[in-house]
């Protein structure tokens, strides 16, 4: 009995998977669908990396500083025992680069050197990212530093005018 049970569920579940992937590729055809982003409040997050996320629509032609996710997580410690955080900035836009990417970083220093085409403290609570280049779409920028606490980090500004 235990059995067929096991194998209804499984069925329950590839059968509801067939069923989003269907009304996945139905809506991607959809013009109205290309022109829709979604947009993730990443202050929802909680400092210890997890949250949740809103999702609301955004048309195409906005540009704001909410296309762009700072994900931030304890990484391994460095020799020493000194704590490492990974970072990542990702570009939400569908199909738009992001550029010019200010952080509000506080006063961040690292223990850990940082290539400065990545990530460069410019001043107090102002940190650029990429050097100041566009961040395209599905290729985040990513670093890690080293401090005794993870700086909080928020997208200050950015730019859509990336010509």
């Amino acid at each position: 009995m235990a059995c067929f049970r096991s194998r209804s569920r499984a069925a329950a579940v590839v059968v509801v998977t067939m069923l989003l992937l269907q009304a996945c590729s139905e809506a991607s055809s959809s013009p109205q669908f290309r022109k829709m982003l979604v947009s993730v409040n990443a202050s929802s997050m909680s400092s210890s990396g997890g949250g949740g996320h809103s999702a609301e629509p955004l048309e195409l032609e906005e540009c704001s500083k909410d296309l762009l996710e700072v994900f931030q997580n304890n990484a391994p410690s460095m020799a020493g025992g000194m704590p490492t955080y990974s970072v990542e900035i990702t570009n939400t836009c569908i199909d738009c680069a992001v550029c010019d990417v200010h952080i509000a970083c506080g006063d961040f220093a690292s223990n850990d050197v940082i290539d400065p085409d990545k990530f460069r403290r410019l001043g107090f609570n102002d940190c650029l990212v990429n050097g100041g280049g566009s961040i395209e779409p599905s290729f985040p920028v990513s670093f890690q530093y080293g401090n005794s606490f993870p700086y909080p980090m928020t997208v200050a500004s950015a730019s859509c005018d990336c010509n």
